[in-house]
């Protein structure tokens, strides 16, 4: 029996809500034995946890396009060597695109640019199928003006239908060329995983993100700064999983609030699930979502959550607000009342986690899995 080749392509693996659904759904589709999976990255894979999956599945290949480590997509902090290091690393990427190109993967019968056309300049002298994975809301995708990229690419998979929506209304051209594929969850997984995973004692909030720009921590830390004090500074820590180029200026914030110490940025772990199942709730702060993973993993475990109502992602999730609390997304102020509300019991928190959880079943590892394969055998 002739394998499917499929090659899923994303600039590098660090620890994140994209390179984690990426895992899943490998995972899932490894289970298909007419499938041949391959992972093209820009530079070598440095995280622990997926080198740890890689070396348990030596049946999924693993290609570095760039794999000189100076030149990778890490920078220099310092301005001129930042100038000086990205202008080698676009010299050394366009001589061996130019040079090589995907030619040793005349093999790969689908190519999938599983984050937001990274792989653009890369994919243009492809012929083979080519699809695109939008990990964003239809705010950025406008405002980075994205649409040029669509003539490049068969297909673009979006994340909610919000998104699909709001896209076929702007670009009525291309509504044939998108389709809408959740992210997939193994609810039983992420159960085991909570089980096993350290957690903290005590009353706490937790927040597990990256820390850029775009999620918004400040928002989150005077919000719980907020929470502290209209609440008689009690014994409540907010801990923040996670690791960033900004983290060193958000600790810096947070030693400047009331809260300061009861605020524990935890940098990055590999299993956060037990922080996230002992919290009073978890919080995603986010200026702008695709589908955040950490709201469903979050119901998966039975935490309630409370989310910023930025576009797309988080209302599709909590269902309107019946599933979990929404916050105007910047506004510390109403995520503080939100804090309060699930603190004081001051809502039916049993029947928002019973609403989230019944929500699930569009996430089903199974059903997403057909939806992928069918999309990928469309093709060839």
């Amino acid at each position: 029996m002739k394998k499917l080749k499929v090659a899923f392509c994303v600039r590098d693996m660090k620890i994140g809500g994209v390179e984690s659904v990426l895992i899943r759904t490998m995972d899932m589709l490894l289970k298909h034995k007419d499938i041949e999976l391959s992972v093209i990255t820009y530079v070598n894979i440095k995280e622990p946890v997926y080198l740890d999956w890689f070396r348990a599945h030596p049946e999924v290949k693993v290609h570095a396009l760039y794999p000189v480590s100076w030149l990778g997509t890490d920078l220099c902090h310092f301005f001129l060597a930042r100038i000086f290091q990205h202008l080698c690393r676009d010299v050394y990427r366009w001589f061996k695109r130019t040079l090589f190109g995907l030619k040793k993967f005349k093999e790969i019968d689908v190519f999938i640019d599983y984050f937001n056309f990274s792989f653009d300049k890369e994919f243009k002298k492809l012929t083979k199928p080519k699809i695109n994975w939008w990990h964003a809301s239809i705010d950025s995708f406008i405002s980075g003006n994205y649409i040029k990229y669509m003539n490049d690419y068969n297909k673009l998979v979006a994340l909610t239908d919000g998104f699909v929506s709001d896209f076929k209304k702007l670009y009525p051209h291309y509504e044939k060329n998108i389709v809408r594929i959740y992210n997939p969850i193994d609810i039983d997984y992420i159960e085991q995983k909570s089980k096993m995973a350290q957690h903290s004692k005590g009353k706490y909030f937790c927040s597990v993100s990256r820390l850029y720009a775009d999620k918004d921590i400040p928002t989150l830390l005077k919000g719980f700064d907020a929470f502290w004090n209209m609440n008689n500074k009690p014994d409540v820590k907010l801990y923040v999983i996670g690791d960033g180029s900004y983290r060193i200026r958000y600790e810096e914030l947070a030693k400047s609030l009331s809260a300061s110490n009861q605020i524990i940025f935890t940098g990055a772990l590999p299993n956060p699930f037990g922080y996230m199942k002992g919290a009073i709730a978890n919080i995603l702060s986010s200026k702008s979502e695709g589908l955040p993973t950490v709201l469903i993993e979050s119901i998966a475990i039975g935490t309630i959550n409370i989310s910023s109502d930025c576009r797309n992602g988080p209302s599709e999730i909590l269902c309107d607000g019946a599933g979990g609390l929404l916050f105007e997304p910047g506004n510390a102020e109403q995520l503080a009342k939100c804090m309060d509300a699930v603190f004081n019991n001051r809502i039916d928190i049993k029947n928002m986690k019973s609403v989230a959880y019944n929500g699930l079943k569009r996430f089903d590892a199974d059903r997403i899995s057909k939806d992928i394969i069918k999309l990928i055998k469309s093709y060839t």
